[in-house]
């Protein structure tokens, strides 16, 4: 539910359900990769902006 509210919740919150929210072809690329280190990877449109 967590993951949810910060993915399609949070697109929809601000209008954008038809290209946020989900890792989708046509989507934008906006998404962070979760491991033991909570944050591995975040990108924002389609550009890497942080690796550990």
């Amino acid at each position: 539910m967590a993951l949810e509210g910060y993915t399609s919740h949070s697109a929809r919150s601000v209008g954008e359900q038809d290209l946020a929210g989900r890792i989708a072809p046509g989507y934008r690329a906006d998404l962070t990769a979760f491991a033991v280190d909570p944050v591995r990877l975040t990108m924002t449109g389609g550009a890497v902006v942080h690796r550990t």
